[in-house]
């Protein structure tokens, strides 16, 4: 009955993800861990925990000056409770299973089920409809973590249950489905999260021999990259096709998340804005800040950003913003540099696995998953909020990862 119920748990932890709502996932995530909890934890695992509690800690300080209130701060705690608590299922839920690898199995599964119920999406939503880039996106989703951990898993790790299976043109059949599905997100942040993470746990981004000559190999494809983008002018957004909106947004991607903004709040016309607005609110975030002297600790829970005038989000109107894309930005904000540096041990904590010497085959490759989920971490977070975003994967698959090898030990 307890590897029933751990894999029930486990699938309703994805589905959570996948559902994008902090509330659901906290809760489906805490269900899990009290029905599976049994107080014993790796030292790995307890490492992360206490640097995720560290930087509560400090967010917590700002309950002394609330700026939203009451409501506001518990928001914030459970947005940093949260990755805590799905990491902390996920490792208890796994111990459970008789084979762990089911672990890394039911991800995969999971993805490729998204990824077919995606395109049969796309296949009847086409019948209908000539979308741009824009409304493609709008229609059909603009991510899927679940499915780019599942395409991760079946480019690195040999030996999952699932390629034994004696089905292999249905399992070629579904792994093309799922990298179709996946390309079609049109997500920058996808593509380069997993080519980072099918590096990493290779071994190219270790500070080695190796990891200087794949270095220089990215430099040279990015310079080469950047000089396409360049001489690259997009074509105007009401005749753009899904290819070249695709790159325009490419060509974005720099001054759309990290060149500061400064913007005039009695301009009329914003529409100059919106393609540099995650830059702006870390400008804003930036600024606060240092006006308020609270580099150290941040403004702490319940802090909000002014946007400078109201704008629509999920549905009203709101000038204060309780959360910003910017991961960075985002934890300078609600922890100031004490919690930026717990929040950046936690990628050295994850990093260091890449260096840990294992005869045994499954403990190297449990240790080249985690460097993975360290760097899956440390790329999302200059985008979105990083390990806070709700759909995203990476407490999910830490804490999987150190069950598996707490078993392997």
């Amino acid at each position: 009955m307890n590897q029933l119920t751990a894999k029930i748990g486990l699938a309703a932890i994805v589905l959570a993800l996948w559902a994008e709502s902090v509330e659901l996932s906290f809760i489906v995530a805490l269900g899990v861990l009290l029905l599976h909890f049994n107080g014993r934890i790796s030292r790995g695992l307890s490492q992360v925990v206490v640097l995720i509690i560290g930087m509560m800690f400090v967010g917590s300080l700002g309950i002394i000056s609330p700026e939203a209130g009451v409501y506001g701060f518990i928001k914030d705690v459970v947005y940093f409770l949260r990755p805590l608590t799905v990491m902390l299922a996920a490792y208890f839920a796994v111990s459970k299973l008789k084979s762990k690898k089911e672990f890394y199995n039911l991800i995969v599964i999971m993805g490729i089920g998204f990824a077919v119920i995606h395109l049969l999406d796309i296949g009847i939503g086409l019948l209908r409809y000539r979308p741009n880039l824009q409304k493609f996106r709008e229609l059909f989703g603009k991510l899927n973590h679940v499915e780019m951990v599942a395409l991760f898993l079946l480019a690195c790790i040999k030996d999952l249950p699932v390629k034994k299976t004696r089905y292999t043109l249905f399992f070629k059949l579904a792994v093309m489905a799922l990298i179709l599905s996946f390309v079609l997100y049109f997500s920058r942040t996808m593509i380069v999260v997993l080519f980072l993470m099918i590096l990493a746990y290779h071994g190219y981004l270790k500070l080695n021999a190796r990891g200087v000559v794949m270095g220089l190999i990215l430099m040279a494809f990015g310079a080469g990259f950047l000089f396409f983008l360049s001489q690259y002018e997009p074509e105007e957004v009401k005749n753009q096709t899904v290819l070249t909106g695709f790159l325009a947004k490419v060509k974005n991607s720099y001054t759309e998340t990290f060149q500061p903004i400064k913007f005039d709040t009695y301009l009329k016309d914003r529409r100059s804005l919106w393609p540099r607005w995650r830059a702006y609110e870390a400008s804003l975030v930036v600024d606060e800040v240092d006006r308020q002297k609270k580099w150290i600790q941040g403004k702490g829970f319940g802090s909000t950003v002014d946007a400078g005038f109201e704008l629509r989000l999920n549905g009203e109107m709101i000038q204060h913003l309780p959360t910003v894309h910017n991961g960075v930005a985002y934890v300078y904000m609600k922890t100031g540099l004490i919690g930026l540096l717990l929040y950046f041990i936690i990628f050295v904590v994850l990093y260091r696995y890449g260096y840990l010497n294992s005869k045994d085959q499954d403990q190297k490759s449990f240790n080249s998953v985690l460097v993975a989920s360290g760097f899956y971490m440390l790329a999302a977070t200059m985008v979105v909020t990083g390990i806070f975003k709700p759909y995203m994967m990476v407490g999910f698959l830490v804490g999987g990862s150190f069950a598996l090898k707490n078993e392997y030990s």
